[in-house]
């Protein structure tokens, strides 16, 4: 197609192939060989007056440009792509991780990469995990390291847990509590089935090897809050959570040392060659101290 397209252009078969750097011979050879898999003529010579289109030449110059065009851009982007430096990213985010620093950590890689496209969804622990598996996605932000031998994981940060009590509460005059001081309590937690590793790992920092009193589950944070806020029960969540949800009704409060916390990590497909995935782990990991600090913050006044 490119050697029709500069033969079109020069109308002279000795110019055109001295633009292509072959002989003349080579370059009518390969319009004959267009022209039979075409099944129609699309030069006419002229001798040295040069050469003209036929109707079917001129219709196909009109197309011509357009698929060199877009020939080059697919091969730039193939070879951005394979360099890293371009393609596309999908990520999902966590949902109960939204104040965690990830979208701190892709705004980087955005800033670092602007040729990437990068789409985004959020959802669960099992969900995002579920979609890594399936190819959906490229990378997910997950609560809980993976010990799956087809995931790799990164642990970016660590949040320290805190009790959200209803305004009032027996509790609430304490200025940290300690996990014992729970038991027995109605407590509203979200369904282990959205995240098992991480709920399982609250149970156990918390209740230890007691059950929970549970009287109610919310998938939702601000809705467990908000039930919270009605005095019914009190829930354990991450400290920026409890502080992005909490109401007027409800009231913050500290664990004793040594503090609970949950994690946010990044998962990936263990074996994983996309380059463009593997720079999204290389910032991930560049920016471990950063995310931790931005997640060890002094609680402030909202604990109060």
């Amino acid at each position: 197609m490119k050697y029709f397209s500069v033969l079109a252009r020069q109308l002279h078969f000795g110019r055109a192939a001295e633009e292509l750097g072959i002989t003349q011979p080579a370059l009518s050879q390969q319009i004959k060989a267009l022209e039979r898999e075409l099944g129609v003529g699309l030069i006419v010579s002229r001798g040295v007056k040069g050469a003209e289109l036929t109707k079917a030449g001129t219709v196909l110059l009109e197309g011509a440009e357009q698929i060199l065009a877009m020939h080059d851009s697919l091969n730039d982007r193939i070879h951005e792509a394979a360099e890293g430096n371009g393609g596309t990213l999908n990520l999902s985010y966590s949902l109960s991780g939204a104040s965690l620093g990830q979208r701190d950590l892709v705004d980087e890689f955005r800033r670092r990469h602007p040729e990437v496209r990068i789409n985004t969804d959020s959802g669960c622990t099992a969900n995002n995990l579920g979609l890594l598996r399936s190819g959906a996605v490229d990378a997910v932000f997950v609560r809980e390291t993976s010990r799956a031998p087809d995931i790799e994981s990164l642990l970016l940060a660590e949040e320290e847990l805190v009790v959200v009590l209803p305004r009032g509460h027996q509790l609430a005059s304490a200025v940290r509590l300690a996990p014992q001081a729970l038991r027995g309590e109605p407590v509203a937690k979200w369904p282990r089935k959205l995240a098992p590793e991480l709920h399982d790992r609250i149970m156990e920092q918390v209740w230890g090897s007691s059950t929970p009193l549970v009287v109610q589950e919310e998938p939702d944070y601000e809705n467990l809050c908000l039930f919270v806020a009605g005095g019914t029960a009190l829930a354990v969540m991450d400290r920026r959570v409890a502080q992005r949800y909490s109401s007027n009704g409800t009231v913050i409060r500290r664990f004793t040392e040594p503090v609970p916390t949950t994690k946010i990590a990044i998962a990936w497909r263990a074996g994983e060659q996309e380059p463009v995935v593997r720079r999204f782990v290389s910032l991930a990991r560049e920016n471990r101290t950063r995310l931790t600090e931005c997640c060890s913050t002094p609680l402030g006044a909202a604990a109060s």
